[in-house]
């Protein structure tokens, strides 16, 4: 039954880095420019309108996204450390009631 509970805490830390990583690649998105030069490439167009309009929401969003994968980044580094605090208090007490106290 103890191997049901065990939690792999090197794949929740890679997981977490890899979080980490793709919040920096988002991050690391700046459409504002390209989208502004679509935009201007089709001057009295409703298309090169909207593509100008859609540049402050789209990098809102981005940054949010960017911001949701570094909280779940801290979340699941936090689970693996809690993870393994908890793990070892347990197998603490469990070593001093079958063997009594140091």
């Amino acid at each position: 039954m103890g191997d049901m509970l065990r939690a792999d805490i090197e794949a929740l830390r890679t997981l977490a880095t890899g979080l980490r990583a793709q919040s920096g690649a988002i991050n690391g998105i700046d459409p504002v420019d390209l989208i502004a030069q679509a935009g201007q490439a089709m001057p009295n167009s409703a298309t090169g309108s909207a593509a100008v309009d859609v540049t402050a929401p789209l990098l809102t969003v981005l940054r949010r996204m960017a911001d949701e994968l570094n909280t779940l980044a801290a979340t699941t580094d936090q689970g693996a450390t809690t993870y393994e605090a908890t793990d070892q208090a347990l197998a603490d007490q469990l070593d001093t009631y079958l063997h009594g106290t140091a």
